[in-house]
């Protein structure tokens, strides 16, 4: 059963900050050094103040706090004067065409994955939930969601979400960052669907899409938070136990999760050729000049189409390959393997199992980069950044759903959900829970 609630949210004054475009980010963890750099200078109240302060390690935690505890007592920022829930909208621009997503906005209950009400879909690293926690204690805001999809095949919420857009939103903005985004958000605060609402999810799983840090960093300061109340006889629900949390149906036809391709560098680059003698047991390989990036992901598609396991090399020296699985490992891992087969025939782990692996094996990479951008795999390649570039499908939504209700987590920057939802739209501030 997953415990929603409705919260009074902490928004951008519109009467202090006009131009709320200007005040908005991308998710902490996808900003780059340049981009942070260009929000700091779109408005003094840009949300980037709290989320990726400036200063020295302990000291830019207590700067945030301080910034956040003065934007509230002058008015920068407001508490809704009611608890609801907000459905959210976000527009974007892919392959040419305008598409949008959306949701809607509130609080979940945490609790450990070992529940199974709330199922991470790839592994994290612990360096970035140490800083969260650091934010986090200073802060006790979240400023950002955690991206979580449910489904709704029968569509009951979807029906409750479109009756309540049909006013002015609270909230319509493109994003200063990247002006192809538009959010939109509209408040739901009739007791009667947010009850229904509540109800309904009480059945549902939810897998997070994007922001494992943020949850993992919001159990981890619940459960410090318990131990303070380990004497009481009867624990009574805090702010603490709740995280903002956007929910997204995944039957969306306009939902998106695009490859995180990897780059890699290698202590000593031994050459393609090389390489490609390495795996030649495990894979057919066509040597081929690099093309244009619809025919890098129309041939890997194709592929997949036919059940095939295949990958693109690019590397410094320009060179590229077409590498597919051999069917006999293929059959290899169905046979030996049934109950597991769907998880480990996904594309990213045939990679690591029969490419990463056996790589690293003999050769010690240096450091691995990702970006779901061909362009700029291919860019950062040309400049030495890196050594190779691998190209792969990305997993569709069913084949991460199948994943995690048979409690397999994927390797680590499996995924990339486009759009990201952005940071500051709407805040959850741990003293206004009541």
């Amino acid at each position: 059963m997953v415990d929603i609630l409705p919260l009074r949210g902490l928004f951008y004054n519109k009467n202090k900050v006009r131009n709320i475009s200007k005040v908005i980010s991308p998710p902490y963890d996808v900003i780059s050094p340049h981009l942070k750099k260009e929000l700091y200078k779109y408005h003094p109240f840009n949300i980037i103040n709290l989320t990726l302060p400036e200063g020295k390690t302990e000291e830019r935690y207590i700067r945030a706090g301080k910034t956040l505890t003065s934007w509230i007592d002058n008015g920068i920022l407001k508490t809704d004067s009611e608890r609801c829930f907000y459905v959210f909208e976000e527009s974007f621009v892919h392959s040419g065409d305008t598409k949008k997503i959306s949701g809607f906005i509130g609080l979940t209950r945490i609790e450990p994955y070992s529940n199974l009400k709330i199922i991470p879909h790839e592994k994290t690293s612990s360096t970035i939930k140490k800083d969260r926690l650091k934010l986090l204690s200073e802060c006790r805001t979240n400023f950002g969601l955690v991206y979580t999809l449910y489904n709704d095949r029968q569509q009951k919420i979807k029906l409750i979400l479109k009756d309540n857009v049909n006013k002015n939103p609270v909230i319509d903005t493109r994003a200063a960052y990247d002006n192809s985004l538009r959010f939109k958000l509209w408040k739901i605060s009739d007791n009667r669907d947010i009850n229904i609402i509540t109800d309904l999810m009480k059945n549902k799983k939810l897998i997070i899409a994007d922001g494992h840090h943020r949850y993992e960093t919001s159990l981890n300061y619940r459960n410090n938070h318990l131990k303070q109340f380990k004497q009481e006889k009867e624990y009574k629900l805090m702010p603490e136990d709740f995280i903002l949390t956007l929910y997204i149906d995944s039957n969306q036809s306009d939902f998106l999760i695009l490859p995180n391709y990897r780059l890699l560098k290698f202590k000593k680059y031994p050459g393609l050729n090389e390489l490609i003698k390495i795996i030649s047991n495990s894979f057919d390989f066509e040597i081929q000049s690099l093309k244009s990036n619809d025919y890098i992901k129309e041939k890997l598609s194709k592929s997949k189409q036919k059940g095939l396991k295949s990958f693109f090399l690019y590397d410094m020296d320009k060179n590229s390959c077409f590498l597919t699985l051999k069917k006999i490992n293929l059959d290899k891992i169905a046979f030996k393997n049934n109950s597991d087969k769907d998880y480990l025939l996904m594309d990213i782990n045939i990679l690591h199992k029969f490419f990463m692996e056996q790589i690293a094996a003999r050769y010690k990479i240096k450091k691995t980069g990702y970006s779901h951008s061909i362009n700029n795999v291919i860019d950062s390649i040309d400049r030495r950044k890196f050594d190779i570039g691998i190209f792969l499908n990305p997993p569709s939504v069913f084949e991460l759903e199948r994943t995690c209700a048979a409690g397999y987590i994927m390797p680590e920057k499996s995924t990339y959900f486009y759009p990201k939802p952005c940071s500051g739209l709407v805040m959850y501030k741990f003293d206004s829970y009541h």
